[in-house]
């Protein structure tokens, strides 16, 4: 028999390989195999980056080709090879038929890979080499992909890859872009990168709060954010809460808590439309923001670098207009005379300002660490870890993930390296760095569960659906039923009724290694609301739809709208190095100065978030499944239906954003990576 074999190198960095490549054919008729098949021409250059190669060979007829073995002898520098896909053609009585292999992996040794249609373990169009394969393939997987054991990092947190750094995790996990692994440290080099030298080893207080527009530099993307024009109007500030980094902690207030004290004559003349704070309270047009769990929490108290943080609240008044504005702000949760509530209406234009930027760190801690750090990275990690422990890569929920969790356990593994470990990036920009940030998410872990992961219910429970200036929810909700729709037509594909998913061995040990290994309950005991085992098809949509959309859309838009939330320190500060006030009228701009990040530390902040908010060449956005696993012709026209979806909703979020001071683009589609990768 007469095979014409194409391979496709992929194109990313150090993809091509000089080794000895061959290839093996393994038939469903007869569970046939060929012998191997060396692929190589004379005086010329294989498997070169993003080259196609072509190979004549002859061998035994095997029937259909359901799986091929690649083989790299090793030999030479560098000798990995990132393969792309191979299509085999065979010669029939009825002319040519083609068998598509996508791989989009690295093969180091061997690699099996399968025909591209997904298969269920138990679907009537496998076959005995199939189903062999695939439980070797997650055997051998489950010695490779192991559940983390640093003590560090086990109480309270969700589970984590076991690896020692990014560069000893398999090559298929590994990052694509050498330079993601010197994210979080900081040194000389980096502040020189962006033109912030002069200030590297400055520890001395700014002079004025305009003197922070000085760290972006003209090499930063973007210029100047809209923050430093706009951070001291009560009406930006409110729409930080809305449109900002961290959409996830305003909720209506049906009742101002009792140990907020406000009284309306505190706040009466800020209310439009003729009210009084009880009869906005009751119409639903006062929103809170409260920081309680950062009480108790330990900050840096290094005799040289003491920091603070307090639990504060704050309430808002929804205008009449749909403009967000704070009105009363209460830096602790115990009322008393060491802490007032500060008001626009009775304080000094200075006290207000300091009350603003208390708030606004209370919310940065809360963002980097549990809206950011835990329920993105941390909380999907899991879901990644899982699928390769778990499931074949002919699984269709393998293929589906794969594009969603391809960079999480490289840049999570970095994270634990750099970003949170004593001297890490934490230690040195946020208030709770030392030790407390890693306390406010195991805090924040102990009583989380995947009800507060579904995007209506969260909405709807906050009491924040029908806001209409909530750029972040219209165009959130907008994303997450596409997605649904998308997962639910690729899951009824493959599955057609209940049976076939509880049948499922593959699928229901991936949930129950998620409930028993992935997400342990906390030391309080709470169950995370993650299933055991499943039992519809509309279970497993509804799980997946949670985990893409969080590893898509979410992590885009708390990720990559730092440098416009953080850029310009005073928006919303990192750290306080003096107590917060206690006595009105006491605040200044020099008490203010000496407050705030010094010029080393917001340097290091822009510095970081810079590197955050970086999009690499490999990246691919929502909707791009260039690096197309599934050999489906359902598959492909889902995708295809996913993709004219997205478009219109590029539409709508472009028309929405027309004359827009600070237009909200962190949802468009084009702006949202497929996965969480930095």
């Amino acid at each position: 028999m007469k095979y014409k074999i194409t391979v496709e190198t992929g194109t990313l960095r150090g993809a091509g390989t000089d080794a000895s490549i061959s290839i093996k054919l393994t038939g469903k008729n007869g569970e046939k195999e060929t012998s191997e098949f060396s692929l190589d021409k004379f005086f010329h250059n294989d498997f070169e980056r993003g080259d196609t190669d072509t190979y004549n060979v002859s061998g035994d007829d095997v029937g259909d080709i359901v799986m091929i073995t690649l083989k790299n002898s090793g030999f030479g520098f560098k000798s990995d090879w990132y393969i792309a896909k191979v299509i085999v053609e065979k010669e029939t009585e009825f002319g040519n038929k083609r068998f598509e292999f996508p791989c989009y992996r690295w093969v180091v040794r061997d690699l099996v890979v399968f025909e591209g249609k997904a298969l269920l373990p138990n679907s009537k169009d496998s076959c005995k080499a199939i189903a062999e394969q695939r439980k070797k393939e997650v055997n051998e997987n489950r010695e490779v992909f192991k559940w983390g054991t640093d003590p560090r990092y086990i109480k309270d947190l969700p589970g984590f890859m076991e690896a020692k750094d990014p560069q000893s995790l398999p090559k298929d996990v590994q990052f694509t872009d050498e330079a993601t692994l010197s994210l979080f440290r900081v040194g000389l080099i980096d502040f020189q990168n962006l033109g912030l030298s002069h200030i590297y080893d400055i520890w001395d207080s700014w002079d004025s709060l305009e003197d922070f527009r000085q760290v972006i530099t003209p090499v930063i993307p973007g210029g100047l954010p809209h923050a430093a024009e706009y951070w001291r109007d009560d009406v930006w500030f409110g729409s930080q809460f809305l449109n900002g980094s961290n959409p996830e902690v305003i909720r209506k207030c049906q009742k101002v808590p009792d140990n907020f004290p406000l009284k309306n004559e505190m706040v009466d003349k800020l209310l439009d439309r003729g009210y009084n704070l009880d009869k906005a309270t009751k119409d639903g047009l006062i929103y809170l923001v409260d920081y309680k769990i950062l009480e108790g929490v330990a900050t840096m108290g290094k005799p040289d670098d003491k920091r603070y943080i307090t639990p504060a609240m704050g309430l808002l008044y929804l205008r009449n207009n749909d403009d967000m504005v704070p009105i009363a702000i209460q830096l602790g949760q115990q009322p008393g005379p060491d802490t007032p509530i500060w008001t626009p209406q009775q304080d000094t234009e200075w006290d207000w300002i300091m009350a603003k930027l208390w708030l606004r760190c209370a919310d940065t801690q809360y963002h980097q660490m549990i809206t950011h750090l835990l329920r993105c990275h941390l909380m999907m990690e899991p879901t990644a870890v899982a699928s390769w422990r778990n499931l074949s890569s002919v699984h269709p929920v393998w293929k589906l993930l794969y594009s969603h969790t391809k960079g999480i356990m490289a840049i999570n593994t970095l994270g634990r390296n750099a970003l949170i470990p004593e001297g890490g990036a934490a230690d040195q920009v946020l208030s709770i760095g030392g030790g407390g940030h890693v306390a406010l998410m195991q805090k924040y872990y102990r009583s989380v569960t995947f009800d507060s992961y579904d995007l209506d219910k969260d909405l709807t429970e906050r009491g924040v659906k029908d806001l209409r200036k909530f750029h972040y929810k219209n165009d959130a909700l907008l994303l997450w039923d596409a997605i649904k729709k998308f997962v639910a037509e690729i899951i009824d594909i493959y599955y057609k009724n209940d049976r076939d998913v509880q049948k499922d061995n593959e699928i229901q040990d991936w949930i129950r290694d998620l409930h028993d290994n992935g997400y342990k309950f906390g030391s309080n005991g709470v169950d995370k609301k993650v299933p055991q085992s499943l039992k519809k098809p509309e279970e497993l949509i509804h799980f997946l739809t949670m985990v893409i959309f969080t590893c898509s859309c979410q992590h885009a838009a708390v990720n990559f709208s730092q440098l416009a939330t953080y850029g310009f320190h005073p928006n919303s500060p990192t750290l306080m190095r003096q107590p917060p006030p206690t006595k009105r009228g006491e605040v200044d701009l020099s008490f203010i100065m000496s407050t705030l990040a010094n010029k080393h530390q917001a340097g290091e902040m822009v510095t970081i978030v810079h590197g955050l908010t970086t999009i690499y060449p490999s990246e691919k956005f929502l909707g791009d499944y260039a690096d197309n696993l599934f050999g489906d012709a359902l598959a492909h026209a889902a995708m295809a239906r996913f993709r004219a979806a997205l478009d219109d909703i590029t539409e709508k979020i472009n028309k929405r954003n027309e004359g827009m001071v600070a237009p909200y683009t962190w949802l468009l589609p084009s702006n949202v990576p497929n996965s969480i990768a930095i």
